[in-house]
């Protein structure tokens, strides 16, 4: 109940203040689980990509933000889960992915790890191949456009900013899945995931 008051609010606010536009709905499953790999930009991510998608949206915050007073309580009803960042990745983030793909649910993922300083792609993690390669869902790319401008780093104030939001098409990863498991080939996936949010990317560019 929570989610779909929060998704209403979200969707009026973006659409109605910073006239999002959302492209590409189409590639998101009706039904059945699936990945959304997203660029990440601003904090206001998860809200925007949960808002541009009609099915619930579950994705990970920061553990740290579970101890805050009523913001703590408040994300954890709506869809959010913790993740500690660390270098070996967190087993029970996971364990919650691996939960809900079996649950035939979506889950919001943003390879990069962390929000861009600068504006541009960054390198990926390897965190999101492994989980493609473990779990073989259907994973589109998701391309955020302004969200930076929005909300920057280090703001607590909303600036106005058109936003958009971009679904490609789900992206093939079955020659990788006849590879043995590695770090590398998990790289190579996660790489491949930022080369399709690229792609995203230059279209939008290109017709501005």
């Amino acid at each position: 109940m929570l989610y779909f008051l929060g998704h209403s609010f979200f969707k009026l606010l973006f659409t109605g203040v910073f006239r999002l536009k959302i492209k590409g709905s189409e590639n998101i499953p009706v039904d059945g689980p699936a990945l959304i790999c997203a660029n990440h930009q601003s904090f206001i991510d998860p809200p925007l990509v949960g808002s541009a998608v009609k099915r619930p949206v579950h994705y990970m915050a920061r553990h740290d933000l579970f101890t805050v007073p009523v913001l703590g309580w408040l994300i954890s009803r709506v869809n959010a889960f913790p993740v500690k960042r660390s270098g070996g990745g967190d087993p029970a983030a996971f364990k919650n992915i691996f939960r809900l793909l079996e649950n035939k649910e979506i889950v919001l993922l943003f390879p990069e790890g962390t929000r861009s300083r600068d504006g541009y792609l960054q390198k990926p993690l390897p965190g999101a191949g492994m989980i493609i390669y473990q779990v073989r869902v259907p994973v589109v790319p998701c391309y955020v456009h302004g969200s930076r401008e929005v909300l920057p780093r280090g703001s607590k104030f909303l600036h106005y900013h058109p936003l958009l939001v971009t679904f490609g098409q789900p992206i093939d990863f079955s020659e990788y899945y006849q590879k043995e498991k590695s770090k590398d080939l998990y790289r190579e996936m996660s790489a491949r995931i930022m080369k399709e949010i690229a792609n995203l990317k230059a279209k939008v560019n290109d017709k501005n």
